[in-house]
């Protein structure tokens, strides 16, 4: 009986070992192809959703945007205004002949109160619309206005601090040179005559007299949204 045992358990030990021999069997590994289709379904459905491009969205103003397109809205509302001022009343108001330009004396004013890289921009623009008014003298005037426009804001940043006397002071001399130049020009085409120089002078001393209480309006418009310019 003791033999049979020890059989038995001599027999279930050479069992136990050649199962312990035998290797495992692994899982079969999944096809390369379906895991990519897997990991490129599960990207797809967690991937986020395109952002929206609209044509609105860059017309989002900021509040200091809103201020600043406040600002040249007004500019432009007062150089029209002094633009009708000038063909209804004060061009029947004469003194020897001579009368003001106030669409001129706006323009001057806001390009050496913006500077010379916002006025310059802004001079050539007004000096045109200005001529396509009806009321510039001609073409040449978008020339003259531009050239002494932004030679009379560099000539005040390069002398002169930023007060109140200075850019009147600039923006008169660019007044007065502009009459000049139309004198010349016209002298030049035919279209004046000579003994006609005291009027045109008399027109820029007169012009640069309406600068000083329009610069005020224009000084508290070039107020809103802030002062950005930098010399």
């Amino acid at each position: 009986m003791a033999e049979k045992s020890n059989s038995r358990s001599s027999g279930t030990r050479r069992t136990s070992q050649r199962k312990r021999s035998q290797p495992t069997k692994r899982p079969a590994k999944r096809p390369k192809q379906k895991l990519k289709r897997v990991h490129r379904s599960l990207v797809s459905e967690f991937k986020p959703d395109a952002p929206r491009v609209s044509p609105l969205k860059s017309l989002r103003f900021t509040h200091l945007q809103w201020l600043q397109t406040l600002r040249w809205l007004c500019y432009i509302g007062v150089c029209v205004l002094c633009l009708v001022i000038q063909d209804t009343i004060m061009s029947r108001v004469s003194i020897f002949n001579a009368t003001t330009d106030l669409a001129v004396a706006a323009m001057l004013l806001i390009t050496v109160i913006e500077g010379s890289e916002v006025g310059s921009v802004f001079i050539l623009i007004a000096s045109t619309i200005y001529y396509f008014s009806g009321s510039a003298p001609g073409p040449y005037s978008v020339g003259l206005l531009t050239v002494l426009g932004l030679c009379a804001t560099l000539f005040r940043q390069i002398l002169w601090h930023r007060s109140r006397s200075s850019i009147v002071l600039c923006a008169g001399l660019a007044a007065v040179a502009y009459e000049i130049g139309l004198y010349l020009v016209g002298l030049f085409m035919g279209l004046t005559r000579w003994y006609r120089l005291p009027r045109f002078l008399l027109t820029g001393v007169l012009t640069v007299a309406a600068m000083i209480p329009l610069y005020y309006f224009i000084y508290r418009i070039g107020q809103i949204g802030g002062y950005t310019w930098k010399e």
